[in-house]
């Protein structure tokens, strides 16, 4: 009994210690979200998935966060050359155009942003030809557009295209525009409407539909491409894609849409 009676005692004191003697806490591991997500990664997966050559170039115009893929590869320009012709046209023939004049050039360059008229491009190369044939190169110098051509012999014997740029240098022509620096806050006001209200609405534009967005699309057999800025009320955001592919022209269509939605979330403020 007295065994008994000692071996219930010691059972008893040791439940005790055990209650009594706190668990060993867990070591703190990684928490969630305490290493941020490369916000790049959705925009690299879309250029990973694309069929062809595909360069984009974006940036947040208020803290200068970038994200590039291929942004010095050269394409062809298609119609956002029309761009520097209207840089050109403004910059250096504007000034000294009679009043007639001045109202043709306007129209011309507003047919060439809203509708991307061709027939509106030619009449105001000629002009420029005729009285200021090194307007297109000055526009390009004044700009520090090193790989960027214009109607230019050079660029067709080197690339089989007479008008080359870059996602960055396209950017950065759009950039002079929406900046106002370059020709002055009524010109650029001008151009900048007139980007803002273009009938092609299937790129850049497609989910940016509650934001004010300019922009301007060019297109070539085999090519796509577009340029502009979302001016979401807080975030202003520059986004230049160009995509090369054998596919149907709507396959690069969604491409540039897709992307420009993952530009815009990876670099607009959260």
């Amino acid at each position: 009994m007295a065994i008994r009676l000692a071996v219930f005692l010691v059972v008893i004191m040791l439940s005790a210690a055990c209650a009594t003697t706190p668990a060993p806490k867990p070591e703190p591991g990684p928490q969630a979200g305490s290493v941020p997500a490369d916000p790049a990664q959705s925009v690299r997966l879309e250029v990973g998935r694309f069929d062809g050559q595909a360069g984009i170039f974006a940036k947040n115009l208020g803290d200068g966060r970038t994200v590039e893929i291929n942004g010095d590869r050269v394409f062809p320009t298609a119609s956002t050359h029309k761009l520097v012709v209207a840089l050109a046209v403004y910059r250096y023939l504007y000034a000294d155009a009679s009043p007639g004049q001045k109202r043709a050039y306007d129209r011309s360059i507003e047919a060439m942003m809203v509708t991307s008229d061709n027939p509106a491009f030619y009449r105001l190369l000629d002009d420029i030809a005729a009285r200021r044939p090194d307007a297109l190169t000055r526009v390009l110098a004044d700009l520090r557009l090193t790989q960027t051509r214009i109607h230019s012999g050079e660029a067709f014997r080197r690339y089989g295209y007479h008008s080359v740029t870059t996602p960055r240098e396209m950017a950065a022509v759009f950039e002079a525009i929406y900046n106002e620096t370059y020709l002055g806050k009524e010109l650029s006001a001008i151009l900048k409407e007139e980007l803002a209200n273009t009938v092609f609405r299937e790129e850049l534009p497609r989910f940016m539909q509650k934001s004010r967005v300019m922009h301007k699309v060019g297109s070539l057999p085999g090519l796509l491409c577009d340029v502009g800025i979302v001016d979401d009320g807080r975030d202003r955001i520059l986004i230049s894609v160009f995509a090369a592919s054998g596919r149907p022209e709507a396959y690069a269509s969604n491409f540039i849409a897709h992307v420009s939605a993952a530009s815009y979330n990876a670099l607009r403020t959260k």
